[in-house]
């Protein structure tokens, strides 16, 4: 859970931007909030797993799936969880190994257990399960949500609120940069603002890549990854 306030990351911003003013001069607290809102979309844009959501949802009769309506893109699929169904997990598979081995599968009998789904990249909010689901399977999924802005205040709350940022801590800095390039964007007639806001932009994505690269290297599965033996090998 953060602890990072959105008042905290506005003065970062302000404290750099020069803008001393309460409210803001040159750029207005409230224009600073929308680009904090702003940044989670472009965060979990690069980073789905940014903003990861773990919930139960109940399936619809069929093989197509959908994530819930605040979803960005399906991660995974971990187990069923409706009564009937053992608790059984699922398995990930491609959409062409089922069509090579059972053309017909869409339209099989439908099971209160899943035991296996597809995910295309071209389709990130749909998935498709086999067999297909009863309209009483529930399963568990893992899968990226878009954070809810933060409502819109008077310019004085905004800079003093204590109302923690969305995503994790580590992402405060990269929040900062995003903001810092919108701003100085904003001025971007000038030679020196437009070098500005290249730089965070830069650091920005940067940031973000490091984090990728954190998350692989000090996963707990990257013993698995390099070949090791499972839990009950």
């Amino acid at each position: 859970m953060a602890i990072t306030t959105v008042g905290e990351i506005i003065r970062r911003v302000k404290l750099i931007l020069q803008e001393v003013t309460q409210n803001g001069t040159r750029w207005t607290n409230e224009e600073l909030l929308g680009w904090l809102n702003e940044s989670y979309q472009a965060i979990v844009a690069i980073k789905p797993d940014a903003s990861s959501v773990n919930k139960v949802v109940d399936c619809v009769l069929g093989s197509r799936q959908e994530i819930p309506a605040d979803g960005h893109r399906l991660l995974d699929v971990v187990r069923n969880t409706a009564a009937g169904s053992n608790g059984y997990s699922v398995m990930k598979t491609s959409r062409n190994a089922l069509d090579a081995t059972r053309r017909g599968w869409h339209g099989e009998t439908p099971s209160v257990t899943v035991e296996q789904y597809v995910f295309d990249d071209h389709d990130p909010r749909r998935f498709y399960v086999y067999p297909p689901a009863t309209a009483t399977a529930k399963l568990e999924i893992i899968y990226s949500a878009v954070p809810q802005p933060h409502a819109n205040a008077n310019a004085q709350a905004t800079a003093a609120s204590t109302e923690v940022i969305r995503l994790g801590d580590s992402f405060a800095p990269a929040i900062v940069d995003y903001i810092l390039a919108r701003a100085y964007s904003k001025d971007a007639e000038h030679a020196a603002n437009l070098q500005r806001a290249q730089m965070h932009s830069g650091s920005f994505v940067n940031m973000l890549g490091a984090e990728a690269q954190a998350g692989i290297a000090f996963s707990p599965n990257r013993e698995l990854a390099r070949g090791g033996k499972g839990a009950l090998a």
